[in-house]
């Protein structure tokens, strides 16, 4: 089952991620696995690819619902409300120490049809600043909404998604599959 699960996976995401020889351009979120591990403690190793899947497959599925691509572009909410997806400038504030970095980890910009559309980001705590942050974002860019949610990324993270409502009506935030053992071979 793993196998079909992935030869179809893989397909699916190079076409939202992009490829090469080397395989899918898998973001940082959902990169890869400690192979040694499979000859050390194949039980483990078998537990930790199924949760890599399901985080695989959560992401894929999340991002064909919402017809978007991942961008190579990454930057400040500020790219949502451009006609073409390209950064700040140098001197801006997104690109020297931003009061956003601490929201804005594990960050992907994500384009539909071509144009910046989504923001997701899974930082390890939101605090108020954050929040307060994320209401001025859509104070100065009455297009942009912001939803929260649990996401695929893990680790206690919580999703954020910044879109502009222009381009997309509505976005949730992903809801990752609590029971990895769904994508595990059977014995």
């Amino acid at each position: 089952m793993v196998s079909t699960v992935s030869d179809d996976l893989y397909k699916r995401a190079a076409v939202i991620f992009g490829s090469s020889a080397q395989g899918v351009h898998w973001p940082y979120d959902v990169s890869g696995l400690d192979y040694t591990l499979r000859k050390k403690d194949r039980e483990a190793f078998e537990k930790k690819l199924a949760e890599l899947t399901t985080k695989r497959c959560t992401i894929v599925e999340w991002a064909e619902h919402h017809g978007l691509k991942e961008s190579s572009v990454r930057c400040c909410p500020l790219w949502l409300t451009r006609k073409v997806s390209r950064r700040c400038g140098w001197d801006s504030d997104c690109q020297s120490g931003s009061v956003d970095r601490s929201w804005m980890d594990h960050t992907i910009c994500w384009l539909r049809n071509g144009r910046p559309a989504v923001i997701t980001s899974a930082p390890y705590n939101v605090n108020d600043e954050d929040q307060q942050r994320l209401i001025w974002w859509r104070k100065q860019h009455p297009v942009l909404r912001v939803q929260q949610g649990e996401g695929w990324y893990g680790f206690g993270t919580t999703q954020i998604v910044v879109w502009n409502s222009e381009r997309i009506q509505h976005v949730s935030p992903a809801s990752n599959i609590d029971d990895p053992r769904t994508f595990m071979p059977t014995s």
